[in-house]
């Protein structure tokens, strides 16, 4: 009875001791993989910063497989792509709304001769000015870009015995300095000129 009490206390020993090794294992890969994508994530956001910003999505893949890794993460693979943030601005009668009793004077402000009446609602004054606030999601647009970083790694096997691969994404939003934004043309002549220095 002794024998049998030790030898499912060393079953259960061997079995939790295997468990940790596998748990502490994933957390390596996952802080790796962390790490790799901040990597990925900096080079990402250089080169959006140095050849500016694009009216098409860029989207880039690869692995770890080159001199400045030495192999040593040749399991884990990435890739990122950046594109343009729609940004949804509130309609100008929620805009009024928030200003209350200031809407009224802002057909005065905005210099708008109303004839000595009253704007016939708080949007009058901004509609006679033709002010649209898709206009400015529209402009702002040029000056946002939101860049997705993602690393795979192996995550062991299923039941089956194939293997198994897991992955973390990292996102991050970059403001364009120029809000210039090179056209598609532009664009893919860099692109061309990139893949023929590589």
């Amino acid at each position: 009875m002794a024998l049998g009490l030790v030898s499912s206390s060393l079953v259960i020993l061997v079995e939790a001791q295997s468990w940790a090794v596998r748990a502490q294992e994933r957390s390596t890969r996952i802080t790796t993989a962390t790490m790799l994508a901040d990597t990925i994530m900096k080079e990402a956001m250089m080169r959006m910063l140095e050849e500016g910003f694009g009216e098409l999505e860029v989207r880039e893949r690869g692995d770890f497989r080159d001199q400045r890794f030495r192999d040593s993460f040749e399991d884990y693979r990435w890739e990122w792509e950046a594109e343009r943030v729609e940004l949804k601005l509130p309609d100008l009668s929620q805009v009024m709304g928030l200003m209350g009793e200031g809407a009224n004077a802002l057909g005065d402000e905005a210099g708008v001769d109303t004839g000595g009446a009253a704007p016939a609602n708080e949007l009058a004054a901004l509609d006679s000015l033709g002010i649209d606030m898709s206009m400015f999601g529209d402009m702002l647009g040029n000056y946002l870009r939101e860049i997705r970083v993602r690393i795979c790694y192996p995550d062991g096997q299923n039941a089956d015995g194939m293997n198994v691969e897991d992955c973390m994404e990292l996102t991050s939003h970059l403001v364009n300095p120029t809000g210039r934004v090179m056209t598609e043309e532009e664009q893919l002549l860099l692109e061309a000129q990139e893949d023929a220095a590589e």
